[in-house]
């Protein structure tokens, strides 16, 4: 076939002329569909306008160059069918590299975006835009692809950095500062590195969102302890000297560069480098390298998780997050190292010609002191609703038929305040306050009238109120990270009283009945309380926390709070009477507690 084309020229696509293609269409995006029906037709015998070609001012292409492009096209096209994106890629990059025409630019930004390489897909595809004519429906799917690339694709903004200074962004070189146009990414993670010879490089991991654009401040400061590092090739060839997968010269280069380890590589036209080699540069030293450069016949792509994690390639540390290069075919060892994950090691064997990808991801050591959270003080606040079945005592047990009883209700307000490990095990000290009422109507009563040998009998109606001040300790485990939750128990002293306004009916020794006029009484409430409270909550900011709790206050009473009978009354004509010294609290009283808590942390 004669790639010979007539610019601009647009592929016929015929599904019909082509049934396997057309079966397979209905697995793949609208894109890929167009791709490969354009690709089976540009496969058969075409005329002269079958393909369109990049419109540059750039030398006549040679026909050897045509065929050997066409011949890559067609490896690609067969591996895009079979869905092996990556080598599929490789083909339809070297065939543009030697004659570029739209279907190769097409499918290479479909690969791409196969391969979650958003932002050189985004590129491709502007490219395919840009520099060819198509049909309307190619164009449409291709707007349509770069309209829903440019919402998973970024833009770095590098600031204050030395003009000049090598970019390198996941592994990847991205030019100099100033770059002469932005810097996107792909949504995600990445690791930026600013270098230049003279200056500390920088180095720092940005997580970049779809559509963002994040600022990375890149100043760079002048070495303070440096050496200088001198680089050759053996066999006297000039090929590019990469320090740190950054190109810093050629072939013999000497440089000054920061104390350290350092990762040195040679690279040439086509295959023509070295493997990655380790350099230690001592302070005020010279470290000499010499290396031969030769045809390294395979290349590996390294993708280690998390995306900041180390790659080492035959024991020499390769540098921080992606890395992309070529090697010799044969065994070699890969590593990647994190802190605060388990180091993950692979051994790779590559086979001449072979391109080969690696995912790496790390599992978490749980174990590892990065994943420790450091001790804390802190502080909070709650406020609970009080719902308690009865205040107990005996005036509550002598409630029966005819006698009616509220539940007791109230409120409870905590300060806690306590210091909390990295584990999550916290001990502290608790202050607070509570209310609590309960309702009693027409109970049995007795009122006893003074030099009278029996009392009097009736009914009484009791509007009790207690009210006290709690101190206590605590022991807790908080655990969770954006939904934590709190296990606490806490122990300590009530100390307060209990208020009982009392008025009762009675009926005289002579059978007349009448009320009393209303009392009140204040008796001593000392108890022991225990209070376990369950917390879920949602954290706000680094150091807010806002929680939904539920409390049990369990109380056991240290004194038994009773009605002072030495308080007297109008007994009608029976003269004055009292009432008996019931309790009015029990010795076991329990709350259930639901409220809502704030707490803070320092």
């Amino acid at each position: 076939m004669d790639l010979r084309t007539r610019r601009g020229g647009s592929c016929p696509l015929s599904l019909v002329r082509h049934p396997r293609t057309a079966r397979r269409l209905p697995a793949l995006s609208a894109a890929l569909a167009i791709a490969v029906a354009a690709g089976s037709a540009l496969a058969q015998p075409a005329p002269a306008d079958a393909e369109g070609v990049a419109p540059a001012e750039e030398a006549p292409v040679s026909e050897t160059d045509r065929q050997v492009a066409r011949l890559h096209f067609e490896k690609g096209l067969a591996l895009l069918r079979e869905e092996a994106w990556s080598p599929a890629l490789a083909e339809f990059l070297l065939s543009r590299k030697l004659y570029p025409t739209r279907v190769a630019t097409n499918n290479a930004a479909i690969a791409l975006r196969k391969l979650q390489r958003y932002d050189e897909a985004l590129e491709m595809f502007e490219t395919f835009l840009r520099d060819f004519t198509m049909s309307a429906a190619e164009r449409a799917v291709a707007q349509r692809e770069i309209a829903e690339l440019r919402a998973l694709v970024g833009t770095l903004d590098i600031t204050s950095a030395e003009p000049g200074a090598s970019i390198v962004v996941s592994g990847e070189e991205r030019g100099q500062y100033p770059p002469v146009k932005p810097i996107r990414v792909a949504a995600g993670a990445h690791v930026v590195r600013v270098f230049k010879e003279g200056y500390e490089p920088v180095e720092t991991r940005v997580d970049v969102a779809g559509g963002q654009t994040v600022t990375v401040n890149a100043k760079l400061r002048r070495l303070v302890r440096s050496g200088r590092l001198r680089v050759v090739e053996r066999a006297g060839k000039t090929v590019d000297v990469l320090v740190d997968n950054v190109v810093v010269g050629q072939t013999p280069w000497i440089g000054t560069l920061s104390v350290g380890d350092h990762m040195v590589a040679l690279r040439g036209e086509g295959k023509l480098g070295t493997q990655p080699t380790a350099a230690p540069v001592k302070p005020q030293d010279l470290t000499t390298l010499s290396l031969l450069a030769e045809d390294l016949d395979a290349s590996l792509r390294v993708d280690p998780t998390p995306p900041g994690a180390s790659v080492w390639i035959n024991s020499v540390n390769v540098g921080n997050g992606v890395w992309l290069g070529r090697l010799k075919a044969g065994a070699h060892r890969v590593e990647v190292k994190a802190d605060g994950f388990v180091t993950e090691a692979r051994t790779v064997t590559l086979q001449k010609g072979q391109r080969q990808g690696l995912s790496l991801p790390l599992e978490r050591d749980e174990d590892a002191e990065i994943w420790r959270k450091p001790p804390k003080f802190t502080l909070d606040a709650s406020a609970s609703f009080l719902v308690a079945p009865t205040l107990g005592g005996e005036i509550a047990s002598g409630c029966r038929s005819g006698c009616s009883s509220s539940i007791g209700l109230g409120g409870l307000g905590m300060i806690h305040g306590g210091y909390e490990l990295g584990s999550g095990i916290g001990v502290g000290i608790e202050i607070g306050g509570l209310v609590a009422t309960q309702q009693l109507e027409e109970r049995p009563a007795e009122l006893r009238p003074i030099g009278y040998r029996d009392p009097l009998g009736g009914t009484a109606s009791d509007a009790l109120r207690l009210g006290g001040f709690l101190a206590g300790a605590t022991f807790g485990y908080h655990f969770g990270e954006d939904f934590p939750a709190l296990l606490r128990l806490g122990a300590g002293v009530l100390v307060g009283e209990i208020r009982d306004e009392r008025t009762g009916r009675f009926r005289t020794t002579e059978g007349a009945s009448f009320n009393t006029y209303p009392v009140v009484d204040f008796a001593s409430a000392t108890y022991f309380y225990v209070d376990p409270e369950v917390r879920l909550g949602l954290r706000l900011g680094e150091r807010w926390e806002l929680s939904a709790s539920a409390k049990l206050l369990l109380l056991i009473g240290l004194s038994k709070p009773a009605w002072d009978r030495t308080i007297e009354l109008a007994a009608e004509s029976d003269g004055i009477g009292t009432y008996a010294p019931e309790s009015l609290m029990g010795d076991v009283v329990l709350m259930i507690a639901p409220g809502a808590s704030l707490r803070y942390q320092f």
